[in-house]
């Protein structure tokens, strides 16, 4: 079964709250607005999450959400949230410092960058497509590969084994 990491991502910003395991709404976050090829292979050349940052960028959510970046900070707002969920460049960054980014992804990463930059149509032509596509496919598989479990989903497989009778000091 392939999973969908970007609706998965999708579905994790939308229900997010303060409660959400934060390397988790990190990992949503990076995968779906930072995943050219460009983006985790600069971070893992310079290891500064700020390299990360655009100017300004923002898109839309689902369920009447917004999620803003820009240089010094990253925002999901509106919909049912109370006040906006935030979240700094850092934390995104020690989502690609998991331990799970392998070299043979970060080479697919430099393989696919030097395609988009030495392609000779420029930024359009035969085969432009491809190359963007390869830009995401090996981007996007060093996010799969760094995706948090959420801690919530573990404490739920042991919430049955847990005791829970009181241990008095009183006899």
């Amino acid at each position: 079964m392939t999973i969908n990491h970007r609706a998965d991502a999708r579905t994790i910003l939308a229900a997010a709250t303060p409660a959400t395991h934060r390397p988790l709404l990190a990992w949503a976050i990076g995968i779906t607005t930072r995943s050219h090829a460009i983006e985790p292979l600069t971070y893992w050349r310079t290891r500064d999450a700020r390299q990360l940052a655009p100017e300004y960028a923002g898109q839309t959510l689902p369920a009447g959400r917004m999620l803003r970046l820009d240089r010094t900070r990253i925002e999901i707002t509106d919909g049912n949230l109370r006040q906006p969920l935030r979240l700094n460049w850092t934390d995104l960054g020690a989502v690609l410092d998991s331990g799970r980014v392998t070299t043979d992804l970060i080479r697919r990463c430099e393989q696919a960058v030097i395609a988009w930059r030495d392609h000779p149509g420029g930024f359009r032509g035969a085969g432009w497509t491809d190359v963007v596509d390869a830009c995401s496919r090996a981007g996007e598989a060093v996010w799969a590969a760094c995706r948090p479990a959420d801690p919530g989903e573990q404490l739920d497989l042991f919430a049955a084994g847990i005791d829970r009778h009181h241990h008095g000091t009183g006899r």
